[in-house]
């Protein structure tokens, strides 16, 4: 199974996204998302709004806003592109080979002879349903696959490894999370995700794709089955 490698998180054409914009212009319309985030989005409890202005808030609201900005391509801005890696444009699931001491379990539809357990519970019931799937043509545990996507959280980048990669009979690719809960770096992982699967979809070189997260391995069997009506 291909798998994209390199720097896909940033997903952005070359250059700053309002490279002909001037700084006059551009101020009072981030200004005025800046005040609906905050007014629509931040609680106080009680605290001095001026609080809002300390670095440690600052950046928060800066990581959200720049996250949930697109190209809005009806007015001719570049749309989201991955950025390939020049020398290693794809992966493939042929090159896996390490040995661990993790609980693992064999396969059938995986190109991978096992699956490596993080979680045996979560992910070894994930692993069940994929295999038992008529919608799921091959997916492989995304272990030393080298598929990582990029996202900032508070200040720092850091590489989100999702769970699984699988492939639809439909055609379609999944990124599959398993998660029981989410906190606020899951979150921007989440939307790191989707903002990849967009740079892949308008690049379109490789299929369509999609990310979904599974609150439990219980609604993984409707999940599949929904995705490839959709597709």
């Amino acid at each position: 199974m291909d798998i994209l490698v390199g720097q896909s998180g940033s997903n952005q054409a070359d250059g700053p996204k309002f490279k002909f914009n001037s700084r006059q212009i551009l101020f009072p319309q981030v200004l005025n998302v800046v005040r609906q985030y905050v007014f629509e989005k931040v609680e106080f409890n009680g605290v001095d709004h001026r609080e809002i202005g300390l670095e440690k808030y600052v950046q928060q609201i800066v990581e959200r806003l720049v996250d949930a900005i697109y190209p809005d391509e009806t007015e001719g801005e570049a749309p989201l592109l991955p950025k390939i890696e020049r020398f290693r444009p794809r992966g493939s699931t042929d090159d896996v080979l390490f040995r661990t001491v993790k609980p693992c379990k064999s396969t059938k539809k995986s190109h991978i002879s096992h699956v490596v357990l993080d979680s045996t519970i979560w992910e070894g019931r994930a692993k069940y349903y994929l295999e038992k799937s008529s919608k799921v043509f091959a997916y492989a545990k995304n272990d030393h696959l080298d598929f990582v996507i990029p996202y900032s959280f508070a200040g720092v980048m850091h590489n989100y490894r999702p769970d699984f990669l699988v492939k639809l009979t439909s055609g379609m690719t999944l990124i599959l999370e398993m998660k029981g809960y989410e906190d606020e770096e899951a979150r921007v992982k989440a939307e790191a995700a989707r903002r990849w699967v967009k740079a892949m979809n308008n690049w379109g070189e490789m299929g369509r794709w999609e990310y979904k997260v599974c609150r439990s391995p219980l609604e993984l069997k409707n999940l599949l089955a929904n995705l490839s009506e959709e597709n």
